[in-house]
């Protein structure tokens, strides 16, 4: 056993004389806090901030988006709770007396055949895409 941890300590020396590891001194450390200054100051300096990413501009208009649609979705709620209890809410004339037009009973079933049929290939496509050759043909298109 001795042996082997003569062998084991020869092959430590000769590894530690081998790899020279630099001093960290000062100076190293002053480095590391320069760059961490220049880090911050980048990050804080409003010149290099004035114009938004393109996440920013994408995200500050899915915000106003967002807005516009909860602002009309409280209009319209708002709107229907005050007519339900009778509340006298603006009334809106939606009667604009345009008629409509008459379709057939043939031209009405040959639409219903070929929406159906199309929704049926549609729906066998999606299907047929989580199988494995539906993902090698996404990945041929891909």
């Amino acid at each position: 056993m001795s042996g082997r941890k003569d062998i084991e300590a020869r092959l430590d020396r000769s590894l530690q004389n081998q790899v020279r590891v630099p001093r960290l001194d000062a100076s190293f450390d002053a480095a590391v806090w320069a760059r961490i200054e220049a880090e911050e100051s980048r990050a804080t300096n409003p010149a290099a901030t004035a114009t938004p990413s393109r996440a920013q501009r994408a995200s500050r208009w899915l915000a106003i988006s967002n807005s516009i649609g909860i602002a009309v979705t409280l209009g319209v709620a708002l709107y229907f709770l005050l007519r339900t209890f009778g509340v006298d809410a603006p009334a809106v004339n939606l009667d604009v007396n345009v008629p409509m037009p008459a379709i057939s009973e043939d031209t009405v079933t040959q639409i219903v055949t070929a929406l159906g049929q199309v929704l049926g290939v549609v729906a066998l496509v999606f299907g047929l895409s989580f199988t494995a050759i539906g993902r090698r043909v996404r990945a041929s298109f891909s």
